[in-house]
């Protein structure tokens, strides 16, 4: 949202209507922070890192609103201006506004990027890793991108003409298109791993019923199975196939405890290997009673 309404034409006619005194930055700027604290905070709950740091540095983003909304209301800044920095820096006011925002984006960057390297990374999968290595990478160009941003604002204050003014411009534009990008593929590869995981076990899921489906059907037709598949309340049809699975296990297995006598070597054999196959899923009843 904060990104839509700093699109020039947008900011321009927004800002307008509500009196033409670049009130549309401080509502940028709230959303924008915003964003940026959701973000963070997506990323920190990941990490199971402590959350006191990051509430602290919230509470600060609330009073630095209040502090944002004095400074501009106390400072002239007539006619709408997308180049907000260049046209206002110079009074003190506005360089304060400018410069406290941006320090405070850097800092609850700069946190959110400690704590990803700061994160335990046992038992992560390789791509969850790699994508988190990037997001961490990106909060720090950012911060990269926050030190020359408030270098720009000091030099408008004092009113330094730099002939590399430009050049540190398209540095900063940079280094923030490079951070977008950064997060989107930190972001985008963790769901592309947990997207292909999902895939590969509907596949392993449908294969195994394949194989068990022949073994419940024989066992059905049995006096044993019959009884068996009230119990379990068993379904052949309509039941995702995760808890089919679960209960088809349960079905086989039970039948197997109480008359060993009607499966075969093979079949039993066939439901050790499967059990084992998802042994680390945690307890196969459990699972299947509460349809998870």
């Amino acid at each position: 949202m904060g990104t839509t309404l700093n699109i020039d034409a947008v900011y321009l006619v927004v800002d307008s209507w509500v009196g033409d005194r670049n009130f549309m930055n401080l509502v940028v700027h709230v959303f924008l922070g915003l964003g940026m604290t959701e973000l963070s905070r997506l990323i920190v709950s990941a990490t199971d890192a402590s959350r006191l740091l990051w509430r602290l540095l919230v509470a600060a983003g609330i009073a630095l609103i209040v502090v944002q909304a004095v400074l501009l209301l106390s400072a002239e800044t007539p006619h709408s201006a997308t180049n907000f920095t260049d046209a206002f820096a110079g009074i003190p006011e506005i360089a304060w506004y400018q410069g406290l925002f941006f320090a405070w984006i850097g800092l609850i960057t700069m946190y959110t990027g400690v704590e990803c390297v700061r994160r335990d990374r046992t038992g992560e999968k390789p791509l969850f890793r790699v994508g988190f290595d990037i997001i961490a990478t990106s909060c720090f160009i950012g911060v990269l991108a926050v030190v020359l941003k408030l270098v720009l604002i000091c030099q408008e204050l004092v009113g330094v003409d730099s002939s590399l003014e430009q050049v540190a411009y398209v540095c900063y534009r940079t280094l923030i298109a490079s951070t977008l990008l950064g997060f989107a593929a930190g972001f985008g590869l963790p769901a592309y791993s947990r997207g292909r995981q999902q895939m590969a076990d509907r596949g392993q899921r449908r294969e195994l019923l394949e194989k068990l489906a022949p073994i419940v059907a024989r066992l059905r037709e049995t006096e044993p199975g019959r009884q068996a598949g009230k119990a379990a309340a068993l379904n052949l049809g309509s039941r995702s196939s995760r808890e089919r699975l679960y209960r088809w296990i349960i079905f086989v297995d039970d039948i197997r405890m109480d008359h060993p006598g009607l499966l075969s070597a093979t079949e039993r054999k066939l439901l050790d290997d499967i059990e084992a196959s998802f042994a680390e899923l945690g307890p196969i009843k459990a699972l299947a009673r509460t349809g998870s």
